[in-house]
């Protein structure tokens, strides 16, 4: 009895010691990586700021400084923000989305109220203003006025206004006094509280036809209404003009006996006698503004975020630490150093002109790379869409689609390749000054590689050994002539890059000889049989696989081209395998585009399409499909993606998609060359955990078991590249008894071998 008192006594000190310890995620844990400097508009119960982006919504609480930030990962039902406004009588904000969606949001707890998104009208469903009084809260939409009842948490009625026949949208809406007020294209009505018949439109009498109010804003007893340029007050049952402006007027809010008028490029405060008496200069477009009962003003800027105004008029900026920009052109990730290209162009090669720059997100800690926060390229550098890191030196290459380019060196000095460099200007003689680099690659003997688009030579190498630079002429029937896209390299060494502009694809082989390019070989891969076999010339990713095969994704799904090592030299066309779904069998993804390809750490494939994303089994030819994620069935802010990397580390799949970059903790990682460094998580395991249990850090394919303290084998499995993964059910089904259980791997020849413990709670 004392034995057992003792062993328990051991596993919980076990138990609560290692709890201790940051623990890794968990298999299957998702993550948003979402900008929070863009501000759409604020709320404040007077203590918390509620603050709403493009993409999601954070709370900043002004006694404690702490910044909680939420996305679909934590609670949110969709993306990209609308309106916001809180409930003093139930304590709940209310967030509208831009597709009509709306959440209540009380103790961290979202209540979701799907009506207005499912409602089919015609036009949109635009949400301008919410106004809250007496537990309701009245929206201001393009429908109407439509009222929430923040108790029941329902849709109780909607106010409808028509002129012409014709229903007229309302902008603005606010009560004082006895009456509510409405503000509409048509003018200003307005309609006793107490009226039973609000629904009716005839119940509301026309107080202004002269002017199209967008905003209405109430200060003690004073009405005031705004124009694109103008404020005025309502005094007498007219509009009297008390404020003019020469820069379009974003809102008006209320605020302690005065009212905020934003603008462009700063925020006027007016007293009750009309007088401007302050002023806040923002650089910024102001989007809505709160102030508290110690007088600080919260003020909601469109581009930098939230930003507090205190009385030495010095500006604060709060927001959750994220990315400069939601949109990924291209990732880099290893062993959690996160790079993000924030640029892009459009199919018809046309340049975003995003001064986003790249973001790096570094064992939790992000660095911002761009125009407007005095780093290297600021003013220099736009659109950038390819990016690579040397993890022998550090150094990051980031190319720009017209600037060249950007060198980073691990000790923060830089070096941009543009005028003056080695690099060919795009279209020669055209008087456009680009430097197009789209693709970035290094090979395995650290040569850095750029190919080019629109450059009389479209591939690039500097060689590690000399610091020479080599330039090649790809020799191909036009329209496909410097067209250079994304690139990688086969286990030869040999380079292949996307043709852009529906040219197929391009491998490249040196013979070894970079500087001498007298004996190089290319083969180019299009349609048609013995001339690649791709399934469509618009290819836009390439990967290679672990078995030395080349993953091509065009706008009709995947080609794959076996052994590109020797199928470069042999010509051999790509092969167009088949892929089981369900009960259906087909060939891969024919029909869909595909954007993005990776491979993980296991040999299998992360397939990024406009229709979400897929897994695929490691076997290139008999593949099967292992997830799929959508925005129904997962955090995915949009079924569009952009790019997928993985971090073969840690297991990590970044997908990049058109409304913002989520983080997937997969169940595979490379293998390690021993079994020095393995990690079991979490450990110990909780009673009650439901999850994936992960052992990482093991050799390529392993294999595992685990056993009890007397070798009786509870489970086997192999690794997946470096991790194997149990789901904590024995061979029985069942869920073994707490206790100490040993875990024995091996690698295929028996050389490496690893014996650790993993303490159970059941």
């Amino acid at each position: 009895m004392n034995f057992k008192k003792h062993i328990y006594t051991l596993i919980a000190f076990l138990f609560y010691s290692l709890l201790a310890n940051a623990q890794d995620k968990p298999i299957g844990y998702w993550s948003s990586l979402l900008p929070y400097n863009t501000c759409m508009g604020v709320a404040t119960d007077g203590i918390n700021i509620y603050t709403i982006c493009k993409q999601a919504f954070f709370v900043e609480n002004t006694l404690t400084d702490e910044k909680t930030a939420f996305s679909k990962v934590n609670g949110m039902s969709d993306i990209g923000m609308q309106c916001v406004a809180y409930d003093n009588v139930t304590g709940t904000v209310i967030l509208v989305y831009t597709n009509g969606n709306i959440d209540l949001f009380k103790n961290n707890t979202f209540y979701n109220i799907p009506d207005f998104k499912l409602k089919t009208v015609a036009g949109n469903k635009t949400v301008y203003r919410i106004y809250t009084e007496n537990g309701k809260a009245y929206l201001s939409t393009s429908l109407g006025i439509v009222v929430i009842n923040m108790e029941e948490q329902n849709f109780e009625e909607t106010y409808q206004f028509f002129s012409n026949n014709q229903l007229v949208p309302i902008k603005g809406f606010t009560g004082m006094g006895t009456y509510y007020y409405a503000a509409t294209p048509s003018g200003l009505f307005r309609a006793p509280k107490n009226s039973p018949q609000l629904q009716d439109f005839q119940a509301w009498e026309k107080v202004d036809s002269v002017h199209s109010f967008t905003s209405l804003a109430t200060v003690g007893d004073k009405l005031f209404m705004m124009t694109s340029y103008s404020v005025f007050v309502l005094m007498n049952d007219t509009a009297h003009t008390v404020f003019t402006s020469v820069a379009p007027i974003s809102n008006i809010d209320p605020g302690y006996n005065q009212l905020f008028i934003g603008r462009w490029s700063d925020l006027r405060m007016m007293d009750l006698n009309y007088k401007i008496i302050d002023s806040v200069h923002t650089q910024d477009s102001v989007a809505q503004v709160v102030q508290l009962m110690d007088s600080s003003i919260w003020i909601g800027n469109m581009f930098k975020g939230l930003a507090k105004r205190a009385k030495d008029d010095l500006q604060y900026y709060a927001h959750p630490d994220g990315p400069t920009d939601p949109y990924s052109y291209d990732l880099y990730a290893n062993n959690k150093d996160l790079w993000i290209a924030h640029g892009g162009y459009d199919d018809g090669f046309i340049w975003n002109s995003s001064g986003s720059g790249f973001s790096n997100l570094n064992n939790g800690k992000w660095k911002l790379f761009n125009r407007d926060n005095g780093s290297p390229i600021s003013y220099k550098m736009y659109d950038f869409v390819s990016i690579t890191k040397d993890e022998k030196d550090g150094t990051l290459y980031a190319g720009s689609f017209t600037d060249g380019l950007f060198e980073l060196k691990s000790n923060d000095s830089f070096h941009i390749y543009k005028e003056g460099s080695p690099l060919g200007i795009s279209v020669p003689n055209s008087g456009l000054n680009f430097y197009p680099v789209v693709g970035t690659g290094i090979d395995q003997n650290d040569n850095l590689w750029i190919s080019m688009y629109g450059s009389f030579d479209e591939l690039y190498v500097r060689e590690k050994a000399t610091a020479n630079w080599y330039k090649y002429n790809v020799n191909i029937p036009r329209p496909y002539l410097h067209s250079g896209g994304p690139l990688t390299f086969d286990n030869a060494g040999h380079v292949w890059y996307v043709c852009l502009n529906k040219g197929g694809v391009m491998g490249y082989d040196t013979k070894n000889t970079l500087s001498d390019a007298s004996d190089d070989d290319i083969y180019h891969l299009s349609t048609g049989t013995g001339a690649g076999n791709l399934p469509d010339n618009n290819v836009s990713c390439i990967a290679i696989d672990k078995s030395d095969n080349l993953w091509i994704g065009t706008a009709n799904g995947i080609g794959i081209l076996y052994n590109a090592s020797s199928s470069l030299t042999q010509r051999t066309d790509v092969e167009i395998p088949i892929v089981q779904y369900d009960k259906y069998a087909g060939y891969l993804f024919a029909g869909e585009n595909i954007q993005t390809i990776a491979v993980d750490g296991a040999n299998r494939k992360w397939i990024g399409t406009s229709n979400g994303v897929w897994l695929l089994s490691p076997d290139a030819g008999n593949s099967s499909i292992i997830y799929r994620f959508t925005v129904d069935n997962s955090p995915l802010p949009s079924n569009k993606i952009r790019k997928i990397t993985v971090d073969k580390v840690t297991g990590d799949v970044y997908i990049g998609t058109d409304a913002g970059l989520m983080c997937y903790r997969s169940t595979a990682t490379e293998g390690s060359e021993s079994n020095s460094n393995v990690v079991t998580f979490p450990n110990p395991v909780p009673s009650g955990y439901k999850g994936t249990i992960a052992i990482k850090g093991l050799t390529q394919n392993a294999d595992v078991r685990i056993t009890d303290i007397n070798g009786q084998l509870v489970y086997r499995t192999v690794a997946l590249g470096g991790q194997a993964v149990w789901n904590g059910i024995d061979y029985k089904g069942h869920r073994p008894q707490s206790g100490v259980y040993l875990i024995f791997a091996t690698n295929a020849d028996g050389s490496q071998t690893y014996a650790g413990k993993m303490v159970f709670m059941n």
